[in-house]
């Protein structure tokens, strides 16, 4: 077979979605970081947060794949009630830890 077609990690864009709030931490980040979903598509998501100093946009990059594999832990929230946490259970921080 000339083509073979594999089963990739992709996101849900009808779960997390532009305006989703999201709270992120790379495997190499000592701490997370907190914001909301500027763009999604299945392969990647792009989060921006509040800057630390004025007159800068922050943006951090969610690659399906990475997220699949483990290299981030994500939580996100579309209507401040439910928190959803990938991977489940798989937060390093206490669960009164801000979203």
């Amino acid at each position: 077979m000339l083509i073979v077609k594999e089963p990739t990690e992709k996101f849900n864009t009808e779960e997390i979605r532009r305006g989703t709030l999201v709270y992120a931490k790379h495997k190499t980040w000592e701490n997370g970081e907190k914001g909301f979903v500027t763009t999604a598509s299945e392969d990647e998501v792009i989060v921006q947060y509040p800057p630390k100093i004025g007159n800068v946009t922050n943006h951090f990059f969610l690659r399906a794949k990475e997220v699949a594999k483990g290299d981030w832990e994500v939580r996100y929230t579309n209507d401040m009630v439910t928190i959803v946490t990938y991977p489940e259970g798989g937060t390093n921080e206490p669960e009164t830890a801000d979203l």
